[in-house]
């Protein structure tokens, strides 16, 4: 049998990264939480964590972090049953989206799931190529991905999909696109990326104007308000989420350079235990993402 008490301090460190954290977090000292890792180790007879900076787990500590993820769900099921504690507690649950949407659309999930459910989120951000990484790590209960392949272990559903339009300030398209947007005006136009790791600008313009990754001059702004911003002072031209900047299109602060745009359908992955809790959580954002993306064809 388990020990929950040992898996708990594991379960803190892994998600929290840090031994100090994990002790602030469960009002325990540095040297109590080392020790129950350390015992718990000893009874699985393998490490559990790497101890760098931040803490990673391992893969027997993942798996058990896992497990840990699904108990903690189906006990908190268990709790808001019962009146006499339900009332005042709190429950939580742990998702990672990625930036764009935790900027327009997701934050209204986040709002039901507390006004609702009773719900603290945990959420994590991560590109959306990146967010299942932390679902099979077992890092979080449920991830928005550009991914539809169900991975082991786990459900996935249509959400819908995020419109993203290319917008500067007149003086930037006058300044640059003088002739209008051509592929030599984009080899000559600074844009603004989210990072390294997000390709959506370089398969916008290779669909639309022929132009390869590294052959434009961008910013990299790993923020998707940052992102913004730096179009609204005329640096950069931006393939921002449409709903994102949709105040600034109207008055006119913001134009769209063309009538070209890029379509990103989003999927909800989440872990295939049978937890009425998490089938809530699922549903609620199923729910909001129908009324706020673009529906799939």
């Amino acid at each position: 049998m388990l020990d929950y008490k040992l898996v708990e301090a594991v379960s803190a460190v892994i998600r929290l990264g840090s031994f100090e954290k994990a002790a602030q977090e469960l009002g325990m000292t540095q040297s109590a939480i080392s020790q129950r890792i350390k015992l718990l180790e000893e009874r699985v007879a393998q490490p559990l964590v790497v101890r760098s900076k931040p803490i990673k787990a391992t893969d027997a500590g993942a798996r058990l972090y896992r497990h840990f993820q699904h108990v903690n769900m189906l006990e908190q099921e268990i709790l808001s049953d019962l009146p006499e504690v339900s009332e005042d507690s709190f429950k939580r649950v742990s998702l990672a989206v990625n930036a764009d949407s935790l900027a327009t659309w997701f934050v209204r999930v986040a709002e039901v799931l507390f006004l609702d459910y009773n719900m603290l989120v945990d959420i994590s951000t991560a590109d959306e190529n990146k967010t299942l990484d932390l679902l099979k790590q077992g890092t979080v209960m449920g991830a928005v991905s550009t991914q539809d392949k169900r991975i082991q272990g786990c459900k996935v559903a249509p959400l819908g999909a995020m419109r993203y339009v290319p917008v500067a300030r007149l003086d930037f398209i006058s300044r640059y696109f003088p002739d209008g947007v051509t592929p030599a005006a984009l080899r000559k136009a600074p844009a603004v990326i989210f990072g390294r790791d997000d390709d959506m600008h370089e398969k916008f313009l290779k669909q639309n104007y022929r132009i390869a990754s590294g052959e434009f001059p961008c910013h990299v702004v790993p923020s998707s308000e940052g992102f913004v911003n730096v179009a609204r002072t005329g640096m950069a031209y931006a393939l921002v989420a449409e709903n994102q900047v949709r105040s600034y299109l109207e008055d006119g602060e913001l134009v769209k350079i063309c009538d070209k745009e890029f379509i990103r359908p989003l999927y909800l992955h989440s872990h295939n235990i049978d937890s009425t809790l998490l089938k809530s959580v699922v549903e609620m954002t199923k729910a909001i993402a129908q009324m706020e993306l673009v529906k799939i064809k």
